[in-house]
């Protein structure tokens, strides 16, 4: 008869002892967000505007925001997103992130649209935006700091540019990745660490490597 196999906690035990507190940390967190949002919605003052899947995780409330009354943002079943991660939609901006979906250290903004397919993982400090945040005319970029600042009126006649992001299923981003708008990266890909992804269409099953990224094998 064959042996069932030991269970993770005996196995952290046995190979990483120390490791028992800091999963005992990351399960204590996805309980007391569970726990917050649920009695948020009991209350009614949870937005709408968020959906969070069947059996998602997620570890810090401040991790979603989406700006009313437009905003959306939709994270599939059983997907993860980790403490440090910040997700968020502003203006009409719609996020939508597949099920199984693992986001760590990650920063994805959005003014436009963001599809993120199934089974979708990202390494740490990540950063995905669909617009420009700032003006490229430097008299214009002046104007918008100085209002920053509290020096000036607000800036008016300026739009955020954007574009719309689509990022296809079974894709791994590496760490210091940064996407930024119009990008379609095909299902199966891999972005190399370091990469900076420019708009364009990126075909399935590549190795996406450089600044601005290419495509330097497929798989």
């Amino acid at each position: 008869m064959t042996e069932k196999p030991p269970g993770k906690i005996y196995r952290v035990l046995k190979e990483r002892p120390l490791f028992l507190f800091q999963y005992v940390r990351t399960y204590w967190l996805f309980q007391r967000t569970r726990a917050v949002i649920a009695l948020a919605r009991i209350l009614g003052i949870y937005p709408k505007s968020i959906e969070i899947g069947r059996r998602a995780r997620v570890q810090r409330v401040r991790c979603l925001r989406a700006e009313q009354p437009r905003a959306r943002i939709s994270l599939g079943d059983y997907g993860i997103i980790y403490e440090h991660a910040k997700i968020e939609a502003y203006a009409g901006g719609k996020i939508q992130i597949g099920p199984c979906a693992v986001i760590g250290d990650a920063r994805i903004y959005c003014r436009s649209s963001i599809r993120i397919g199934s089974r979708f993982l990202s390494s740490w400090n990540v950063m995905i935006q669909d617009y420009d945040p700032h003006p490229i005319d430097p008299v214009l970029r002046a104007k918008q700091v100085e209002a920053m600042c509290g020096r000036g009126p607000a800036l008016t006649g300026w739009e955020f540019p954007s574009k719309a992001i689509d990022i296809g299923d079974d894709v791994w981003l590496g760490a210091n990745v940064t996407i930024l708008k119009g990008v379609r990266i095909g299902n199966g890909c891999l972005v190399a660490a370091g990469s900076v992804v420019l708009e364009g269409d990126y075909p399935a099953s590549s190795i996406l490597a450089g600044n601005p990224a290419k495509v330097v094998k497929s798989l």
